[in-house]
This record gives structure tokens, sequence and C-alpha cells, in this order.
């Protein structure tokens, strides 16, 4: 738990999730690829008084699924990410690694 003079890279919790099409008969199903910390930063400029739709960065650690490969989320992938007791939901745009151990998620949000 950090103190109360900490600041923490990844403040928030969430989980990101993959839907995979079925084969035949069988339905879609949502596969959870990443559960864990997060943070968020809207880079939508505010105009007006109210936000008619907003880009976020989603930033998370770079890290491996259980068969060695790497955690990316992909363009149309949903994040829930929890903020304050607050769940926000978003849509994956495009997602870029990066060399120092993090992944940069730049997503929509859904609902407000």
């Amino acid at each position: 738990m950090a103190l109360r003079d900490e600041i923490s890279e990844y403040p928030y919790t969430g989980v990101v999730r993959r839907k995979v099409e079925g084969q035949g008969d069988e339905d879609d199903v949502d596969v959870v690829i990443y559960e864990g910390v997060m943070d968020e930063h809207m880079t939508t400029d505010d105009e007006g008084h109210t936000l008619q739709t907003a880009s976020y960065v989603i930033s998370m650690p770079l890290t491996k699924d259980d068969k060695g490969n790497y955690i990316v989320p992909r363009k149309g992938d949903e994040i829930s990410l929890v903020r304050f007791g607050e769940t926000l939901e978003f849509v994956v745009d495009n997602a870029e690694p990066s060399q120092l151990g993090g992944v940069s998620v730049y997503s929509t949000r859904k609902a407000w």
C-alpha cells in the first residue's frame, strides 16, 4: 500500500477484454487478456461546458501471458478501469509498447 506522500505510476486497476469470434455455430467469447494495474490521462481538450467524446491514454506495464507472449491491446479491445470507485469504459484505438517496460494504449471513452 502506498503511503500518503508517495505517487504510484499505476494508481488504478483495470481489465482488458478481447472478443474472440466463435467458429461455425459457436458464440463469440470475451477473453480477459490483462487484469492489473493501470493509469489514465485524458488527451482531449475541453471545448465548451460538455465533452462530446474524449480520447485517453491508458498506461499499463508491459507484461507477458502464460505462453511468454507480450500483452499489447489491439484495436477494438475493451478496457474497464476503476478510478476511486468509479468504473470507466474505453475502446482501444491503438497501442504502443515502449522499451521502458510500459504500454501506451490510445483509447476512446465508451459512455459517460
